[in-house]
């Protein structure tokens, strides 16, 4: 069973704002290390693409964004 658009939308919004906090983190983290404003900006940056990514290929792999996962399946 395919989840309704809704449901997609929220767990869309669940993998940015997590997404979102984890670059925050990060930025935080790598600024109080000494790096410059705009270092921590770029390594924020990167850690929200990189789980963004991972979040969103993790549901499309379980079927919930569907795409490959549910691709071809009228259950």
């Amino acid at each position: 069973m395919r989840p309704t658009f809704s449901v997609q939308a929220l767990l869309m919004l669940l993998a940015f704002l997590s997404a979102l906090l984890i670059a925050v983190v990060a930025g935080v983290l790598s600024h109080s290390t000494g790096v410059r404003t705009a270092g921590a900006v770029l390594y924020g940056g990167g850690a929200f693409i990189a789980w963004m990514t991972l979040c969103v290929s993790v549901l499309t792999a379980l079927g919930l964004l569907g795409g490959a996962g549910g691709a071809g399946r009228d259950d």
